[in-house]
């Protein structure tokens, strides 16, 4: 299939990369700052059980984004 700006399916992939790349940078960003703040809060002696366990599973959407960049790629 065609279109005047090229083929279908590859401006639907670009647009799934571009999708992809925003959610991983996003979710790095989010990692990141979470490091941060965990760290700051176990230096202050809060108790961090539940920050650790919702930044672990952050990382696990920005694995799973990263492996679909990387089998889109």
């Amino acid at each position: 299939m065609s279109h005047a700006d090229g083929p279908v399916e590859l401006r639907s992939s670009s647009l799934l990369d571009t999708d992809l790349d925003g959610r991983r940078q996003t979710l790095e960003n989010r990692l990141d700052d979470g490091f941060d703040r965990i760290d700051q809060a176990v230096l202050s002696g809060t108790d961090v059980t539940e920050w650790e366990s919702f930044w672990l599973r952050l990382l696990g959407e920005y694995e799973d984004v990263c492996r679909e960049l990387d089998q889109a790629a």
